[in-house]
């Protein structure tokens, strides 16, 4: 499916811009990252129609990083119900005017509560749970394992409708019991753009 596979290449293009470090922001130094977020610090978007860009004050063509406040709150209207939850990272990606793809990012303490959180969203974001509640034991395995490597991730797609979804577990390997994961939680709304256009 042509959607899935520009979803997936998305997906990679922006983990090897977070990993290398790269911050594209709106406006000048001194102004930081995007303000999207309102009263109450709150973000509260409908990605089930197309959020223009310049409505948002947002480039039309660009990734951008979110200035997240303190204690923030973010909720995603999708297809068949709110995704809401907290991020401590935001980037947001338009295309040709509209946005086109929302990528939240916070730490959970450890494997379990990564899983626990994961398998809670499954359902609404179309992601296998049972997959996801596997997290739990594969991140009790990296806690301790012995390997030649430094992180243990799995990326486990998903989809509510025109919106596609991924959930990006990520946590270093042998740091021993209670090491953080980073969840990175991916909405891709270019279907919903095409559809509407």
């Amino acid at each position: 499916m042509p959607a899935r596979r520009a979803f997936l290449s998305a997906a990679a293009i922006l983990a090897l811009t977070v990993t290398a470090g790269c911050t594209i922001r709106v406006g000048g130094d001194d102004d930081g990252g995007a303000q999207l977020f309102g009263d109450g610090n709150t973000l509260q978007w409908d990605l089930t129609r197309p959020l223009e860009a310049e409505a948002l004050g947002l480039p039309a063509d660009q990734m951008v990083i979110v200035d997240v406040p303190d204690d923030p709150t973010v909720s995603l209207k999708l297809p068949t119900g709110t995704w809401s939850g907290r991020t401590e990272q935001m980037t947001v990606t338009t295309r040709h005017g509209y946005v086109d793809q929302v990528n939240l990012f916070w730490t959970e303490a450890d494997g379990q509560a990564a899983a626990d959180r994961m398998v809670a969203d499954a359902e609404l974001l179309g992601v296998d749970a049972e997959r996801v509640a596997g997290w739990a034991e594969s991140a009790r395995w990296a806690e301790t394992a012995d390997v030649n490597v430094t992180r243990h991730e799995k990326n486990y797609n998903g989809a509510n409708g025109e919106v596609s979804t991924a959930i990006m577990p990520r946590m270093a390997i042998g740091e021993g019991e209670g090491t953080p994961v980073r969840l990175w939680y991916l909405f891709y709304v270019r279907d919903v753009v095409q559809t509407a256009g």
